[in-house]
């Protein structure tokens, strides 16, 4: 990559985003260079996927997508990743060597000084060790609060560095420094649970001031509405609201062992805890659309109804109905279309084959450790519903058929075994939005939706499908 001809890239762009900018376009421009790129596709996340492109053959790349507020976006090529904090209207350009990647990486542009600075956060967090969770976690108590406070007052260091150097912008500031607040005690409520599984010991025998931790969580500010795109602050809630959750269910038995009754017990432990309702609100939606994200409205029916009539933030209440939308062509009634797979034996199988029975589908992978567990499940109903018109379908997302045909044939795994091209996005993947497995969907005997996200074997999916023969 000739130095040359990155400058003069890097000059084109500006000219180009100076130009927007003017008048201003809420878009948010990415561009850049990369040399010996080893994947051609660069993915750009929000907690989910929200733009893509490709790398062209010489290395440049461009990418533009809208947005309403800061954020702190995650930008991925192939195998590496990187983080950039911008806001609308903000224009960056990225030079890297995918060969040398955290020594070449280079940004020019809007809240470039903020996004270097993240760049170089995650780098000393690996190299520090802190990003081995397993190994930081699996250390003695004393040598895990040093290893803990070094980190954090070296990054801190580094924080006052480039602020000295670089005026930042104030909200990135705040979620830093948010950052060194809340992040330490997150890692101590965290430290119980994963030393206990490392070292193979009881949590009970820790030697660890688990009351001055409590204590500490029971005295934070939960109302802080600036700081609900800090991780650390709004995990350390999460925490809260879960301990608060565990009491409710105590007192009321009659709340445990069904997703409604801990949901019921979640939105009590929200409405005691959480005064402020922008943060409420946020906790909710947060709540709400992962599920609905997953289940879909038939199976969030009670909490969005009641977000809907209670809630006092319209953008969030938009967002959900945007999400709901999205769910219409799945729900129940709706046609599904003639999807093409390949079977265990490498030949070429329709959906439209299995018409005239209900068709029980497995979405799964063989490295999803969740969709394992469903197996011995999924055996038994198979088993109980042998003489019943209903076929029991399982689809592999897998990257390629070789892990799946090794899984299939080295664990006799009988009935349809059909697999998909282009994994997550497959077309029965992305027909049913499926952005997590496992993930169940039931058909009735004319290819129609019953349930676009139907309950596990272990569940009570007997329910839905007796209803139905």
């Amino acid at each position: 990559m000739k130095h040359s001809s990155i400058l003069m890239a890097v000059l084109a762009f500006l000219i180009l985003s100076c130009g927007q900018q003017e008048k201003f376009d809420p878009k948010i421009i990415i561009a850049g260079k990369v040399a010996n790129a080893d994947s051609k596709e660069l993915n750009i996340y929000l907690q989910q996927e929200i733009a893509a492109t490709t790398i062209a053959d010489d290395g440049s790349f461009q990418v533009s997508f809208d947005a309403e507020e800061s954020e702190n976006y995650y930008v991925r090529m192939g195998r590496e990743g990187f983080n950039l904090f911008l806001s609308p209207g903000d224009s960056i350009f990225v030079e890297v060597d995918k060969k040398s990647f955290n020594n070449s990486f280079k940004l020019v542009g809007d809240h470039a000084a903020e996004s270097t600075y993240l760049f170089e956060k995650n780098q000393y967090y690996q190299e520090s060790g802190i990003g081995n969770m397993m190994e930081f976690m699996g250390m003695e108590k004393d040598a895990y609060f040093a290893k803990k406070d070094e980190f954090f007052a070296t990054l801190k260091s580094k924080l006052e560095s480039k602020k000295s150097q670089e005026e930042l912008d104030p909200d990135f500031v705040k979620l830093e420094e948010a950052y060194f607040e809340y992040q330490p005690l997150l890692f101590d409520t965290q430290y119980p649970m994963y030393h206990a599984y490392v070292n193979k010991i009881s949590q009970d025998s820790i030697d660890f001031p688990k009351e001055e931790v409590k204590a500490k969580i029971a005295s934070m500010d939960l109302g802080r509405a600036d700081l609900l795109k800090s991780g650390p602050y709004k995990g350390l809630i999460d925490r809260r609201v879960s301990d608060e959750i565990s009491e409710i269910m105590k007192q009321d038995t009659t709340l445990r062992g069904s997703s409604e009754g801990y949901e019921k017990a979640r939105f009590m432990a929200m409405d005691k805890l959480l005064e402020n309702p922008e943060v409420k609100d946020q906790f909710l939606y947060d709540f709400i659309k992962s599920n609905l994200e997953y289940r879909g409205p038939v199976h969030v029916k009670s909490s969005l109804e009641k977000f809907m009539a209670e809630n006092q933030s319209p953008k969030l209440q938009a967002k959900l109905e945007e999400i709901k939308q999205k769910w219409e062509p799945i729900m129940p009634g709706q046609d599904v279309p003639d999807f093409n797979f390949v079977n265990i034996e490498g030949d070429p199988v329709n959906l439209s084959d299995l018409r005239g029975n209900l068709v029980y589908v497995d979405i799964w992978a063989t490295w999803c450790g969740p969709c394992i567990a469903e197996h011995p499940h999924w055996d038994k109903m198979k088993e109980e519903y042998k003489d019943k018109p209903i076929s029991f379908l399982t689809v592999s997302i897998d990257d390629s058929k070789e892990p799946w045909e090794k899984m299939v044939k080295a664990k006799n795994m009988d009935g349809l075994q059909w697999f998909t091209e282009n994994a997550w996005k497959s077309e029965i993947a992305q027909h049913f939005m499926v952005n997590a497995i496992p993930r169940f969907l039931l058909l009735d005997k004319e290819g129609k939706v019953i349930d676009p996200s139907a309950d596990r074997p272990s569940g009570k999916i007997r329910e839905t499908v007796d209803k139905y023969l």
